[in-house]
């Protein structure tokens, strides 16, 4: 009998504790790894080549969506996302051929959508599918936010909607901001300090006077002394912080850890 092999991705360690539970009361399916973090699962993900990933989306420094983003659609394992949010506000999912768990799970819900993921397996749509579950996912999220989701800015004589999710940071240029993203960057009128009350603290860091960092997009930080570190961005580039920055910094840093 051939076993659906599975990945559960959650940095909560109960959460992990409770599906590898419910997962085992099922012969037909396999726990291949677990993974506390974001950067953890697209190691494991690339590397096990799963059937089914059972995936958080709300985790520090790389959430879900960057996940699924990092492997790509077309490569990405059929997956179940698993959330806090109400289920009313989910109900749409309902309709939808890819699943999601409501926290606390239970035995049957679990098994119901593992059920109708095992079909998808079969039929191999999974890139597709994932796209459309991430992308309502995070319409759902963007939503319901009080800050800035997305910025439209005039390209070319055509206008470009960018999601703050995929602008690695924000450098100050006179009275513009320049949103640097993977592949491009835009300009985009507005003051540093009118655009760090717009976003969303939890996301982007404030390191100096000139730059305002995506914190799912830093890649490393090391403390280079005289009150500075230097980050690492996912596009290679690397960005030193202004000394007068240096307690907010390492008080975020430290209450990113604490959550690991």
């Amino acid at each position: 009998m051939k076993r659906t092999r599975i990945i559960i991705v959650d940095d909560e360690p109960g959460a992990r504790e409770r599906l590898v539970e419910l997962v085992g009361q099922d012969p037909t399916l396999e726990v291949v790894t677990e993974c506390r973090n974001g950067a953890d699962a697209v190691l494991a993900i690339a590397k096990h080549k799963p059937d089914l990933v059972l995936l958080d989306v709300q985790m520090p420094l790389m959430d879900g969506f960057e996940v699924v983003r990092r492997i790509g659609a077309s490569r990405m394992p059929i997956t179940i996302f698993v959330t806090a949010y109400d289920q009313y506000a989910l109900k749409a999912f309902d309709v939808n051929a890819v699943d999601y768990l409501l926290k606390p799970y239970d035995d049957m819900r679990l098994h119901a959508a593992i059920a109708k993921a095992k079909k998808l397996i079969a039929l191999n749509t999974n890139d597709k599918l994932t796209g459309r579950l991430m992308d309502l996912v995070r319409g759902h999220l963007h939503q319901q936010s009080e800050f800035t989701e997305s910025f439209t800015i005039r390209d070319k004589g055509r206008d470009q909607v960018v999601h703050v999710d995929d602008v690695l940071y924000l450098r100050a240029e006179g009275n513009y901001l320049k949103l640097v993203l993977a592949d491009r960057s835009f300009l985009y009128r507005l003051t540093m300090n009118a655009m760090e009350t717009e976003l969303d603290p939890g996301r982007f860091l404030r390191i100096h006077r000139s730059f305002l960092l995506n914190i799912t997009h830093i890649r490393s930080t090391r403390y280079s002394g005289n009150n500075e570190f230097i980050f690492t961005m996912a596009n290679g580039e690397r960005i030193v912080s202004g000394r007068s920055y240096k307690e907010q910094i390492a008080k975020t840093l430290t209450e990113t850890e604490a959550t690991h």
